[in-house]
């Protein structure tokens, strides 16, 4: 059965890749696109939280494309989050009536890698074995906060404060040309993530 899907991304970079990803999904009979490119500018929060309900009661997973203009989210004068990505997510991750959660995957470029991770050596406590690995720096966005928040009973990667990269995020981060080759696997795990989210922390709202 095809995968229906919402892509969420920032206008003013991402527009292109996004497009990139409805020709992708529109030669596909596995994955249908249901994402829509409307001017909510003039819409009342109220209005657009209906909006964002009724389009993301179709769907099961949320993408969300991180390019640099996308990691950090919007404020208005009062230090309150004013953007619209920020409202798709976190209405994706709501478990409500006639929608239950979605599952999600983060996009991130190579302009974008560097807000987002970093290449690091960590010693384990466990097993004392010194590993690479990529350090997840802290950045201002809810998939940064449903990013390793397995719960320790459910965790894959038994070493202490490493985590598996596909298993142990309910959201996980995946290169843009990657989730390109292999969209299909990244869309089932995140599946198969959303049918077990009570192993996980889940952050709804920052």
């Amino acid at each position: 059965m095809a995968t229906n899907v919402f892509i969420s991304f920032r206008f003013s970079d991402g527009a292109d890749l996004k497009e990139e990803l409805v020709n992708l999904f529109d030669s596909s009979t596995e994955v249908i696109n249901r994402s829509e490119d409307v001017d909510r500018s003039e819409m009342t929060d109220d209005t657009i939280r209906k909006y964002l309900y009724d389009k993301l009661k179709t769907t099961s997973v949320t993408i969300i494309i991180l390019t640099p203009e996308a990691v950090k989210y919007n404020k208005n004068w009062l230090g309150e989050y004013d953007d619209w990505l920020y409202d798709e997510l976190r209405y994706s991750l709501e478990d409500r009536e006639e929608n239950r959660t979605n599952g999600a995957i983060a996009l991130y470029t190579d302009d974008s890698k560097d807000q987002l991770m970093k290449s690091s050596t960590h010693i384990c406590d466990v097993c004392q074995e010194e590993t690479s690995c990529t350090e997840i720096l802290h950045f201002e966005n809810l998939v940064r906060r449903n990013m390793m928040n397995v719960k320790g009973e459910y965790k894959a990667n038994k070493c202490e404060d490493l985590f598996d990269k596909e298993k142990d995020s309910y959201i996980s981060l995946v290169h843009f040309d990657d989730f390109k080759k292999h969209y299909k696997n990244y869309i089932d795990a995140a599946k198969e993530k959303r049918d077990r989210k009570d192993e996980f922390d889940l952050v709804k709202r920052m």
